[in-house]
C-alpha cells in the first residue's frame, strides 16, 4: 500500500482531499441532524410535564443524560454542591428557570468558556472539545450549548443568592433605622436559678433521665448549658525553691565580695558610664559605681546558680530513671512504680544539702482532683515555664494537658509518675512537679457523682416552665404595680438598660451584626429585636414615650435559650441621625447583613430537586416506569413528600426565586 502511494503521488493527494472532505461533510451533517436522529431513535413519547404545560419527551431525557455527563466532567464547584451532575430532572428544572430568567446564552457563550478553560489548563482547545464530545456523546455544537446552559445556571444561582444587589434603597434605609435605633428603659430578669418559684424536688427518675441526656456532654456545652461530662483531671505534687533562698546563697558567695566586684568593674568600666553627680571624680570611681556593679553581678550570678541547681535536679531525676526502658520517649513503668519512684521530698532534701539552702517547699493538690486548665491558677507553679522542648516556653498546664494518659497528640513528652523538667516563673522561683494520679474525661457512671449539678439544672428547667405558665399573671402585675413589684415578688432586682440596639454602627460597617447586651441576661438577639420593634411601633404623635400608659410600653418576653422570662419597660427611643444613613446604605457589607436578615433559607434549600419539582409542578408521565431510571426515585419521593393537596387538588409549591430584573 505504501509503495502504491509513493508511486502515485497525484492519486494519493486526491484520495486525501476526498477523504477529508467526506469527514467534514459527515461531521456537519451529523451535527445538524443529531436532534432529529435522537427523536427518531428514541421517540417523542412524553417523559414529563410541568405546571406551565411544557412537555418533556423521552428524547429530551436522553439529551439531558448526555448534558449531565458533560457538565460532570468540568468539576464545577456549584455543580458538585447542588448535585446537578447526578440527576437529569434536577439539571433540567434548573436550566428551565435560568432560561426563563433570560440568563442562558447561545453556543458562542459555551465555546468562549471552553476556550478559556483550555487556555487556563494549557491544553489544546480541540482536545478538550473532543473529550467532552466523547463523554457526552454530543457534537461540538451541542457541547457548546450545554456549556452555555451551565453558564446560565451559574448566573442564575449567583443572582438569586446575591441578595444585597436586589435590595431597594428604601428597604436599606428602613433596615438601617431599625438596626441603629437606641432604646432605653428598665427590665426585670426572671430566671430559673434565682427567681423565687417553688418547684417539686426532682425524682431520682428525673435526675437519671437528665444524666442520660447530657452525661456525655462537656459542662456548659449542651442545650441550656447542660452537660456533666467529667473532664480530664489529675492529682499532683510539686516542690518549689524560692528565688529568695538562692539570692541569699549568692549574696554570701565570694562572687559578691568587694575584691570580685572591683575586678568586674575594672574589666567592664564601659558598662557603667559616669552619672551627673556633683563629684565627677567620685562617679568615675569604683565606690561611685559599686551598687550598680553589685546589682549586675548579682543578677548574673543568680542566673548561673539557678541554672546549676536546675541541672542538679534534672540529673538527679534522670539518675533515678536509669535503666528504665523507653518507647518513643515514654518510660515503661512497672506496676509497683508508686512504691519504687524517687520521692520529691528526698530530692528537696538533697538540694538543700548540696547547696546549703533551706529545704524546698513541698506541696500537693491533696485529695481534690485538678483539671489541666486549673493548673494555671496554682500560685507560682501555674505561671512557671520551661524551654526543655524548644525555644517556645511551655507551662505546667500544657505539660499536664499533654499527658500520654489523656491521649494528647503533641510533641511534648509527659506521663504520669515521671517528674517534669525544671520550671521557672517570672520571679525566678524554681519548680518540679509530678502527676501522681490521672483520670481521663468520661461520663459520670451514676447520679451521685454529679447530683448537685443535676438537681440545680432540673430545678432551673422546671422553674422556667412554671414562669412561662405564669406569663399572664406576671404581665398583670407589671401593668398594675410596675417592675419593682415584679422584682420583689420573684426575689430579683430592677435593672436599667441604655441605648440598646440591634447592631452597632462600628460593627455593621464591617458586615457584623452584634446586638447590645442586656443586664444579667447578656446577649439575646431575639429579645433585643422585640424590644426595638415595639419601641419603633409606638404611636407617640409628639408624646414622650415615658408619658404613655405603662401597658403600651411593657413587654413580657421569654428567652428560652437562657431559661428566663424578661419583663421590659420602654422609656425612650433615639433614632439614628439622617446623615448616617446614606454612607451605611452604600456599604456592601451592610447590605449583606440586611440580605441575611431577610433570607428565608440557604441557597441549597432554594435549589434542591424537591424545591424545583414543587415550584415547577414537574410530573413524570410514567412514574412506575421511571423508577428504573436515573434520578427517578428522587423525583417521586419529592412528589410524595411535598405535602397534602390544596383545595384545587394541586400541590402547594414553594415561592419561586426572584427572576432577573425583579
Amino acid at each position: 500500500m505504501l509503495k502504491f502511494f509513493r508511486k502515485n503521488e497525484t492519486a494519493s493527494r486526491w484520495i486525501l482531499i476526498v477523504g477529508m472532505t467526506f469527514l467534514m461533510v459527515s461531521w456537519l451533517v451529523f451535527d445538524k441532524s443529531s436532534s432529529f436522529l435522537t427523536e427518531l431513535l428514541i421517540g417523542r413519547a412524553t417523559w414529563a410535564t410541568t405546571i406551565d404545560g411544557v412537555t418533556v419527551t423521552e428524547g429530551d431525557q436522553a439529551r439531558l443524560q448526555q448534558e449531565i455527563r458533560v457538565i460532570g466532567m468540568l468539576g464545577d464547584p456549584t455543580v458538585r454542591a447542588l448535585g446537578l451532575e447526578k440527576d437529569p430532572i434536577h439539571w433540567y428544572l434548573l436550566t428551565l428557570e435560568a432560561e426563563r430568567a433570560g440568563l442562558v446564552g447561545g453556543a458562542a457563550d459555551g465555546q468562549s468558556r471552553i476556550a478559556a478553560m483550555a487556555a487556563a489548563n494549557k491544553v489544546p482547545e480541540i482536545n478538550l472539545i473532543s473529550a467532552l464530545c466523547r463523554e457526552g456523546g454530543q457534537t461540538p455544537t451541542e457541547v457548546f450549548e450545554t456549556i452555555a446552559k451551565l453558564n446560565g445556571v451559574l448566573r442564575y444561582v449567583n443572582l438569586v443568592t446575591s441578595g444585597p444587589a436586589r435590595l431597594s434603597a428604601p428597604r436599606l434605609e428602613q433596615s438601617a433605622a431599625a438596626l441603629l435605633a437606641a432604646v432605653s428603659g428598665e427590665l426585670v430578669v426572671l430566671d430559673g436559678v434565682k427567681s423565687k418559684v417553688e418547684v417539686e424536688t426532682p425524682t431520682e427518675a428525673a435526675l437519671q433521665e437528665q444524666l442520660n441526656a447530657y452525661g456525655a456532654v462537656p459542662a456548659g456545652e449542651g442545650k441550656f448549658g447542660f452537660g456533666y461530662r467529667i473532664s480530664d483531671r489529675v492529682k499532683m505534687e510539686w516542690l518549689m525553691i524560692p528565688v529568695a533562698s538562692i539570692t541569699t546563697l549568692v549574696e554570701q558567695s565570694p562572687a559578691l565580695s568587694n575584691i570580685e566586684l572591683r575586678k568586674y568593674w575594672m574589666e567592664h568600666q564601659l558598662e557603667f558610664p559616669v552619672t551627673a553627680l556633683s563629684n565627677t571624680a567620685e562617679a568615675a570611681s569604683f565606690d561611685g559605681s559599686r551598687d550598680a556593679v553589685k546589682a549586675k553581678v548579682l543578677t548574673a550570678t543568680l542566673a548561673e546558680k539557678s541554672k546549676e541547681i536546675s541541672k542538679f535536679m534534672s540529673d538527679r531525676m534522670q539518675l533515678s530513671m536509669r535503666g528504665m526502658p523507653q518507647v518513643n520517649g515514654y518510660y515503661t513503668l512497672p506496676t509497683d512504680w508508686v512504691a519504687k519512684q524517687f520521692p520529691l521530698a528526698q530530692l528537696a532534701a538533697e538540694v538543700a544539702q548540696k547547696f546549703a539552702i533551706p529545704v524546698p517547699t513541698m506541696s500537693t493538690s491533696g485529695e481534690n482532683w485538678t483539671s489541666p486548665k486549673d493548673v494555671a491558677a496554682i500560685s507560682g507553679l501555674g505561671t512557671a515555664t520551661t524551654t526543655r522542648f524548644g525555644a517556645q516556653p511551655v507551662n505546667a498546664g500544657q505539660l499536664v494537658e499533654a499527658l500520654r494518659e489523656f491521649g494528647a497528640k503533641t510533641t511534648l513528652i509527659s506521663q504520669v509518675g515521671v517528674t517534669s523538667p525544671v520550671l521557672q516563673d517570672a520571679a525566678g522561683d524554681l519548680f518540679v512537679f509530678r502527676v501522681t494520679e490521672v483520670e481521663a474525661s468520661h461520663a459520670p457512671t451514676s447520679v451521685d457523682i454529679v447530683r448537685d449539678a443535676l438537681i440545680a439544672d432540673v430545678n432551673r428547667l422546671h422553674r422556667y416552665e412554671k414562669l412561662v405558665g405564669m406569663t399572664s399573671e406576671i404581665q398583670r402585675e407589671a401593668f398594675d404595680q410596675g417592675l419593682g413589684a415584679v422584682a420583689t415578688t420573684y426575689g430579683t432586682s430592677v435593672e436599667q438598660y441604655r441605648d440598646l440596639r440591634q447592631g452597632e454602627k462600628q460593627f455593621l460597617q464591617y458586615g457584623m451584626k452584634i446586638p447590645g447586651q442586656l443586664p444579667i441576661l447578656g446577649s439575646d438577639a431575639a429579645i433585643v429585636k422585640a424590644v426595638v420593634e415595639r419601641a419603633m411601633s409606638l404611636p407617640t404623635g409628639g408624646t414622650q414615650i415615658s408619658d404613655m400608659p405603662v401597658s403600651e410600653r411593657t413587654l413580657v418576653l421569654s428567652a428560652p435559650e437562657k431559661l428566663a422570662m424578661v419583663v421590659v419597660r420602654i422609656d425612650s427611643i433615639t433614632q439614628m441621625t439622617r446623615g448616617d444613613i446614606p454612607a451605611l446604605v452604600m456599604n456592601q457589607r451592610f447590605r449583606s447583613v440586611v440580605a441575611s436578615d431577610q433570607a428565608t433559607g440557604s441557597p441549597q434549600d432554594l435549589f434542591t430537586v424537591e424545591a424545583l419539582i414543587a415550584r415547577n409542578g414537574f410530573t413524570l408521565a410514567n412514574p412506575v416506569k421511571a423508577k428504573d431510571g436515573k434520578g427517578s426515585d428522587d423525583a417521586n419521593d419529592a412528589d410524595d413528600a411535598d405535602g397534602a393537596d390544596g383545595a384545587d387538588g394541586k400541590k402547594d409549591a414553594p415561592v419561586a426565586p426572584v427572576k432577573a430584573g425583579q
